[in-house]
C-alpha cells in the first residue's frame, strides 16, 4: 500500500483512503446498510472496476472507480476502537461475511 505521509512527527495518522463500493450481493448489502457508517474502517475484498456515464449537465464521459462486491466478494467492519494498522490481512480475512 502507498503509504502519503510526509517526513516529519511518527504519531501523525495515516490519510484515510476514501472508496466508492458497491456491493452486487443481497446478503453483503443488507450487512453494509446496516452496520456500516460514514468513517467505518472496512476490509473489502472485491474486483476494481470503473463505471462510465455521460454527465448530461456538463456533456462530459465521467468514468468512477469502484470496488465492486459479487457473490465471492467480502465485507468486515472493523471495530471502531480496533486500530487498523495493528491488524495483519489474515486476522482481517478471519470471520469475513
Amino acid at each position: 500500500m502507498f503509504d502519503q505521509r510526509v517526513v516529519g512527527p511518527e504519531d501523525l495518522p495515516k490519510p484515510a483512503q476514501w472508496h466508492r463500493i458497491a456491493v452486487h450481493n443481497e446478503f453483503l448489502g443488507a450487512y453494509a446498510v446496516q452496520k456500516l457508517v460514514k468513517n467505518s474502517a472496512v476490509y473489502v475484498e472485491g474486483d476494481i472496476e470503473t463505471r462510465v456515464y455521460n454527465d448530461s449537465i456538463n456533456d462530459q464521459v465521467r468514468n468512477i472507480p469502484e470496488i465492486c462486491v459479487r457473490g465471492d466478494g467480502k465485507i468486515r467492519l472493523v471495530k471502531s476502537g480496533d486500530s487498523a494498522s495493528g491488524i495483519s490481512l489474515d486476522e482481517l480475512r478471519d470471520g469475513l461475511f
